[in-house]
């Protein structure tokens, strides 16, 4: 465990080879050839007016964290709010496509990671983290281990935005409904509560015709 984050190190539930593992099968598959980004790219921006935006109100955009960007279809909302915008993402040629995307804008940080961590960040300095579309992919374990590192960069009233599954009908994401994981609303708030964080407010959710598959959870670091 010597080579985690301390913050990871400390909470995290499974060794780091098991963190490693299970980041590579949810991040696998999304490599910048996967059509499921230019698919959901033409949405982005009504699901942002609808939905995102709205259960984002009261938030503090001056420094965000974009995790798994991919494409950056959700960078593209974001940028115009931000100050400072860090996007990560576990597959470099999706980080080389956001490079293309935005440039040399100065307000932007590009990181690579490793899919379970947020090493390159420094502590204390994010003020909103930000994942939609795609934690809902996420082992629980990956997911624990990335709230442990929300607590470590998010400044004092910092919050985490995070989309992710609300299925308990099986435990591998890729055989499930719409690819989500095993996670609930209330496994979320758990966890949050155990890693530090103040849960603000959930809002379960349908995804593609499936009843209450999803869910929105905002966090806050005190």
């Amino acid at each position: 465990m010597a080579d985690l984050p301390d913050s990871v190190a400390r909470h995290a539930p499974v060794p780091e080879a098991a963190l490693r593992a299970a980041a590579a099968y949810a991040g696998d598959p999304w490599t910048p050839e996967n059509p499921y980004f230019a698919q959901a790219e033409p949405v982005m921006a009504r699901l942002w007016a609808e939905l995102v935006h709205p259960f984002l109100r009261g938030c503090d955009f001056t420094c965000v964290l974009d995790l798994a960007t991919g494409h950056g279809r959700n960078a593209a909302m974001l940028l115009p709010l931000a100050r400072r915008l860090i996007l990560v993402d576990i597959q470099p040629g999706n980080i080389a496509i956001c490079r293309r995307r935005f440039g040399d804008d100065p307000r932007i940080a590009y990181i690579v990671n490793s899919g379970y961590d947020l090493r390159e960040v420094p502590s204390g300095r994010v003020t909103l983290l930000y994942c939609f579309d795609a934690m809902v992919h996420f082992d629980s374990d990956v997911v624990r281990a990335y709230l442990a590192e929300a607590r470590r960069v998010l400044a004092p009233g910092g919050r985490a935005f995070l989309h992710h599954s609300n299925y308990q009908g099986g435990h591998d994401w890729r055989a499930a409904p719409h690819s989500r994981a095993f996670m609930s609303q209330a496994l979320m708030a758990h966890y949050a509560r155990k890693e530090g964080l103040s849960v603000l407010r959930q809002q379960v959710m349908d995804w593609g015709g499936e009843p209450g598959l999803d869910c929105l959870s905002l966090l806050e670091r005190g």
